[in-house]
């Protein structure tokens, strides 16, 4: 009899953030995985949290993708429909084309918008 192994959801979830800030910075599996030294077919495996991250191998992501190591926890614990919202392919394209934008001004006028407009939508915001 072989044992199962059960996907913990912070795996899932660090794999999830993974593929978001991957995403976002247009990089492929494949591209990311030569920056780190390892396959591609490692890359599907820790997005879809079949295996877990090393400690030593989140730094060298956090590294490539330019984040913080703890970027891969942020929103750990609210609700799965945040997190769907949060992966969802438009908002993946948002992400990355906002990231693109050169001026910083322009960067925190947008934002204000989003905010403003959302703010009649969402009870939660606030400035």
């Amino acid at each position: 009899m072989t044992k199962t192994r059960v996907i913990h959801p912070m795996d899932i979830h660090i794999g999830n953030q993974l593929r978001l800030r991957r995403t976002m910075m247009g990089l492929s599996q494949s591209g990311l995985a030569h920056r780190v030294g390892i396959t591609f077919q490692q890359i599907q495996k820790y997005e879809r949290g079949t295996n877990s991250i090393s400690a030593r191998r989140l730094h060298d992501f956090a590294q490539v993708l330019e984040v913080s190591p703890l970027y891969f926890y942020e929103a750990w614990g609210k609700s799965s429909q945040l997190m769907s919202d949060l992966l969802s392919t438009q908002t993946m394209h948002v992400a990355r084309d906002f990231m693109e934008i050169a001026s910083p001004k322009v960067r925190k006028t947008i934002a204000a918008l989003v905010r403003e407009v959302s703010k009649g939508h969402n009870p939660d915001v606030t400035s």
